[in-house]
Parts: structure tokens; sequence; C-alpha cells
């Protein structure tokens, strides 16, 4: 079949990245054709050689991302659609919160399937942002497809749809099974928790700088990595236990992160579709303290791997999760074998992008994965 894949801006390295260049590049796998557009320039080069080498057509505007303005982004894309619109698409996959996915839907004819996936909240606070035309957008597409359960249910509830449905990121796997193995922690080395992920203060940076400073959590080394404009190098200087790695790109350097670290934290501020650096975390092994925000408590699949704190959880109460989970990787009751087996049930690449290639297969006779999965009802 013929698959239009659309992400509004792509930057080098990121969650989503991995996602839409790992599902574009299965379906190119598995036979089908495959377009990527997308109105930014900034793809990483790992990420294009895996498109390249499974055969997706990259159509892309030539500007970085954050540098074309809207109407530019709207003038090529419309211009590149005169020419999409020779193709018969069977399926249209867009993501985002931009309402140019309604545009890209030109390029639809008579039985084409337009799929939009939202992979943030959608909660009170999100939708307050969206513009009358992205929700136009929501309302409008064929079909939705959320990121978590919870994103899936505000969906539901808020735009009277009830054909959303759930379906994991199909997420990078930066390590093997057999890489992932259990470790003992001398009484007198520091544990090294760590923050991965993209630096803005909703995901609760200036939380885990001061876990940083606290006296009960001496034995906590802290290391961040990721980049964001709200927090230059500088930012994290005078934290004496917190080491600074800045910006990462390609799975090498991602699995070099994940096996250096005993933990994640997370203590978002804001609701969360379904947190990638946790669900990568997982692969590694990792376990993990955060906040209770979106569908981050739906990957909690092995109890003693996985701290989930209320969402107005203060200082105090999330400073004794830590020294909780401190304590259980000191004492060896928490293990990576286990949070990594959970991970291959439920959000493998395997696993996952079967369910996806069922999913986008859907009646175009394509299909080799079966019947509808039940549990994608959101």
């Amino acid at each position: 079949m013929n698959l239009l894949v659309y992400a509004p801006q792509m930057a080098a390295y990121g969650g989503m990245e991995r996602h839409v260049v790992g599902a574009a590049a299965l379906m190119a796998k598995r036979g089908h054709r495959v377009t990527l557009l997308t109105t930014s320039h900034s793809l990483g080069a790992p990420l294009r050689r895996e498109l390249a080498a499974a055969g997706v057509r990259l159509d892309e505007l030539p500007m970085a991302r954050g540098e074309a303005p809207a109407a530019m982004k709207l003038f090529w894309l419309h211009w590149r659609l005169f020419w999409l619109r020779r193709v018969k698409w069977d399926v249209i996959y867009t993501n985002g919160q931009s309402a140019l996915a309604g545009h890209v839907w030109r390029a639809a004819r008579p039985g084409t399937r337009t799929i939009h996936h939202h992979h943030t909240a959608a909660d009170v606070t999100e939708r307050s942002t969206w513009s009358a035309d992205f929700r136009r957008v929501m309302e409008k597409v064929g079909e939705v497809v959320a990121c978590s359960r919870a994103t899936g249910t505000a969906i539901g509830e808020n735009l009277g749809r009830r054909d959303v449905i759930f379906l994991p990121y199909l997420a990078a796997c930066p390590m093997t099974a057999d890489e992932v193995q259990e470790r003992e922690h001398a009484a007198d080395a520091p544990l090294r928790f760590g923050f991965v992920g993209r630096l803005i203060p909703e995901k609760g940076v200036d939380r885990v700088l001061r876990l940083a400073a606290e006296p009960a959590l001496a034995d906590v080394e802290w290391h961040v990595h990721g980049a964001g404009p709200a927090y230059p190098p500088e930012r994290f200087a005078g934290h004496p236990r917190v080491i600074y790695h800045g910006a990462y790109s390609g799975e090498a350097e991602h699995a070099a992160i994940l096996r250096s670290l005993d933990a994640l934290v997370l203590p978002s501020t804001h609701n969360e579709g379904m947190p990638l650096s946790l669900i990568e975390g997982m692969s590694a092994g990792l376990p993990w303290v955060a906040t209770d925000q979106g569908g981050t408590r739906e990957l909690a699949l092995e109890p003693d791997c996985a701290l989930v704190v209320p969402a107005d959880v203060d200082d105090a109460g999330l400073i004794r999760a830590v020294r909780e989970l401190a304590d259980a990787i000191r004492s060896g009751t928490v293990s990576r074998r286990r949070q990594r087996a959970a991970y291959d049930r439920v959000f493998a690449p395997a696993v996952v992008g079967a369910r996806w290639a069922e999913f986008l297969e859907r009646g175009s006779g394509a299909s080799k994965c079966g019947p509808p999965l039940a549990d994608e009802s959101a």
C-alpha cells in the first residue's frame, strides 16, 4: 500500500522522532511504499540512515526546526501536496499538535484512511492551547490514536469521540536483554540517578536541582542529559552533586547514558502523554520515580521498580520516595531484569511494531497480524 506520514517538525534525535522514523521504516520493510513528509529539516544523521536503509522517501522543507515562519510552511506544504495528490494514498498518518495536519489530508482520495496520532496529554491545560483549526483536526480526522489510555479518555470525553484507540509508542531499544544485568552497589559509592530528555520547567528540572541539595539524599549523584533554552549549562553550576551532560543523539550515545545510570526520576508538574524517557529507561532495566501525571501510572508494570507519587506531591514527599527507591536499590530488592522483562512484554519494538503494522494495514488487504486487538480501545 501507499502510506504518507506527516510530522510537523523533527528534532535531531527525540522520542517522537524515534517513533515516527521507526514506524515509517517498519512499514517500508514490510513492502509498503512510504513517504515521510515534514515541515522542518533537522533530523539527525542516524535516523536519516535508518529511513534510507528501509527505502523510505524523505520529503522535507529545507529549513531547520523553528526557522520557517508559519506562512512559509503552509506555502511549501501546499506546493508539495500538488505533487503528492497524484499518488493514490491508502493511509495518511499525521501527528503532533499542528493544524497543518488538516492540510495534508488534501492528498487523500475517496477510500483513503486519515489517522491522527495525539502524543501528549489532551488534558484541560493542553486543550486551552489548541487553536480552533487544530480542534477541527481532532474532530474531523477519520481515526484518532492516543499515546496512553489517559490521553484517549481525555480526547473521548471532551471531543465526544468514542472511536479513540490506544497504541504504545514504537520506542528505541538501545540495549539488548542480555546487556541488562543486576548490579551490586558498594556502600561508599554514590547511586547515579538521572533525568534524560527535553529540559523544560514542566518536566520538573528545578525539583531535580532541589533534590540534589537535600542532605537526606547525600549518597545520590544526579546526572542531567538533555537540552533546552530554559536550562543553559550555567544553570547547573553551583550544584556539586549535579553533573550536566548536555544534549545527546543516536542510539549508541543513548545506550551509554542508560548503562551509566542506576535509576530515573521524572517529577513532572504537567500532565504527560506517556513518557518515552521512562519507557526507554525500562529497556535498560532502570527503576524510576515519577509523578502521577497523565499516562505515567500505566508504565508501572513492575511495582518494585516503579514509584508513582501523587501529582501534587510536595518536596518532602518526593524526597521520601527517592530515598525509598535508593534504599531498595542498595538492598537488592529492585531487579533490573524484572523491569526489562516487563518492558519486553509490552513495549519491545517487535511487540509494538506488530500492533502498529496490524493497525495501519487494516482494511488494506495487506494485514499480516490477524484480527484487531481487543485492548486497543481507549
